[in-house]
Parts: structure tokens; C-alpha cells; sequence
């Protein structure tokens, strides 16, 4: 009988992606001047960002009215930002008082830290179909097809998974990679030196 070393898994939410529609569209070109620190490129790029000065939240704003939020970590801080700059563009004119947003979790980004763990990098890209270029980048990137989700792989016993809109089924990925990683011996317990 073998001996099956567990590890911690900590899952920690970094960043949920939003999008959504405004229901007016915005012009960008008056918006651009009205909202400080705001961004644009119209050779490069079709929107307007800004970021909220009291949140950490992210915005690309599109003419239609739709828009992408960035850098919260809940769903709940990620509608209360959307309602704080729905409340500068009313407040700046940009849409009317009438205006409201419809939004949806479109991506949700997690760290995931293998406590006492290393991966092998070298076994997970023979048993793993991923792309591994250390010169160029110090993680192995894999897609799971079975969890419709991206890996970044560190030697370190560090993930970073994406490409999930529910935190419940990303859990569930995460715990599921982890057990492939066991089973393929892609993951290694660090041995800590003796004092």
C-alpha cells in the first residue's frame, strides 16, 4: 500500500471580470473629456478606459454602452463599482438619470498555492499537453478541456487558474487538476532542510 502525501490547496479569488451594457450608449469622445484619468487609443483600440478612484475596479467603456469591469474580487464589489460610475456618468451627463446596467461574471482569475508543494515541470509537460518555454516564461500553460479552464503552472507549487465565470465549478477544477497532478506524479512535497 502506497502513501498518499495531501497537500493545502488555498484558492484565492484575484480578480473577477464583469461585462455588461449600459442601457444608452455613451459618446467618447465628450466622456474622454469629462472623466479625469480616463484612456484612449482610437487607432489602437475602440473604447475608453478608466479606473474608479476609490476602488480597484477597471473599466472599458464602448460607445453602444457596453463595458468590461476589472479588478475586483467579488461579484458584489464588482455591481457596486458598476454603480458608482454609473452615478459619475449621470452625475457628468454622460447618460441619463433613466439609465440603468445589466451585467454578467464573465471570467473569474484565482490563485491557487500548493502549500508545502513543488511541481515537476519536466513530468507535467510529458503527461500534459501544455506549452513550456522556461526562457521565455517561468510557467507551463496548460488548457483543460474537462474544466474549460487555463493553468499557469509554476515550479513552485503556484497555479493560476482562468477561463471560469462560476466559483463553485472553478473550485471544483482547481481540486480536480490537483488530483491529476497527484495522480500523473506531476507534484512534489518540498523537503524542508534539517535545523
Amino acid at each position: 500500500m502506497g502513501v498518499t502525501i495531501v497537500f493545502d490547496l488555498v484558492i484565492t479569488i484575484e480578480n473577477v471580470v464583469m461585462i455588461g451594457t449600459f442601457s444608452e450608449g455613451i459618446n467618447l469622445d465628450i466622456a474622454n473629456q469629462k472623466l479625469e484619468d480616463s484612456k484612449r487609443n482610437w487607432q489602437r483600440f475602440p473604447g475608453l478606459a478608466f479606473k474608479l478612484k476609490t476602488s480597484p475596479a477597471t473599466f472599458l467603456l464602448f460607445q453602444s454602452g457596453k463595458f468590461v469591469c476589472t479588478g475586483t474580487k467579488t461579484e458584489t464589489k464588482g455591481k457596486q463599482a458598476i454603480n458608482q460610475l454609473l452615478n459619475i456618468l449621470k452625475t457628468k451627463d454622460l447618460v441619463s438619470n433613466n439609465c440603468v446596467f445589466d451585467c454578467d461574471v464573465k471570467n473569474l482569475v484565482a490563485s491557487v498555492d500548493i502549500g508545502g508543494a513543488s511541481i515537476a515541470l519536466e513530468q507535467f509537460t510529458r503527461e500534459f499537453e501544455s506549452i513550456y518555454e522556461p526562457d521565455r516564461f517561468p510557467a507551463a500553460v496548460y488548457k483543460s478541456t474537462e474544466q474549460n479552464a487555463t493553468f499557469l503552472v509554476f515550479l513552485t507549487g503556484k497555479l493560476i487558474c482562468s477561463g471560469i465565470a462560476d466559483e463553485e465549478t472553478l473550485k471544483q477544477a482547481i481540486k480536480d487538476f490537483y488530483n491529476q497532478l497527484v495522480e500523473k506524479k506531476a507534484i512534489e512535497k518540498i523537503l524542508s532542510p534539517l535545523s
